[in-house]
């Protein structure tokens, strides 16, 4: 009889500390749903807050892109402009420089070919090969002296006429910049007016008026408290 009594209330005691479990478990559940519950709200109000925001700055933001796109344009056609004008030329001298100097490496080339093979036994087999390279030679010679008749005709006029040159460059450089900076303006001016902005529009009071009631629409958002 005693045993079944003893029986009986571990039995009981297990039972309620099951339930006791549960209970606490649920709390913690309840507590924890409750914190979801706010966290969703704090979501749904920055959610809308960041849409308002959206709205209003997507439409500037794109503006601002246009115009930026459109300052990159200007920018590469005056580094076009600037090249054109200013460096190509010298690029096209250099590069007539580079010529001249590698016929004259073919010239002395072929020369010390020639050279070689006239020491040689004269053996049917160099004797061909000397008649071509004196063809070759031949015509290297006639090739770099063309090419250095030019260059000693044509830089000494680059050089006494870098004035005539330089001015006209110098001239297209400054209205190049002239016409980028005047068109840079014009698009700026444009996103001004198509933003609303107009010079002087807005007072420092206005603006700390705005900036108040900004301020005013943030603190009546739910996920800010006063304290």
């Amino acid at each position: 009889m005693l045993l079944s009594c003893l029986g009986k209330q571990s039995r009981v005691r297990r039972r309620y500390n099951t339930l006791w479990g549960d209970w606490e478990f649920e709390r913690e559940v309840a507590r924890f749903n409750q914190l979801e519950g706010a966290t969703k709200k704090i979501y749904k109000d920055t959610k809308k807050y960041g849409e308002a925001l959206s709205g209003d700055k997507k439409t500037i933001l794109q503006e601002y892109a246009v115009c930026a796109e459109r300052l990159d344009e200007l920018r590469q056609e005056l580094a076009s402009r600037n090249q054109k004008t200013v460096t190509e030329p010298m690029k096209n001298v250099n590069a007539a420089i580079k010529r001249r100097d590698q016929a004259l490496q073919d010239y002395q080339k072929y020369q010390a070919k020639v050279l070689k093979l006239q020491e040689r036994e004269k053996t049917p087999q160099v004797q061909a090969k000397l008649e071509a390279n004196n063809q070759a030679l031949a015509a290297a010679k006639l090739d770099y002296e063309k090419q250095n008749a030019v260059m000693l005709e044509d830089l000494p006029q680059l050089i006494e006429g870098r004035i005539d040159y330089f001015e006209p460059s110098f001239e297209a450089v400054i209205r190049s910049r002239a016409s980028y900076y005047s068109q840079a303006s014009e698009a700026l001016a444009d996103l001004t007016n198509k933003l609303g902005w107009k010079k002087g529009e807005l007072s420092d009071e206005d603006c700390q008026q705005q900036l108040q009631q900004k301020l005013a629409e943030i603190r009546s958002l739910s996920i800010v408290e006063d304290g």
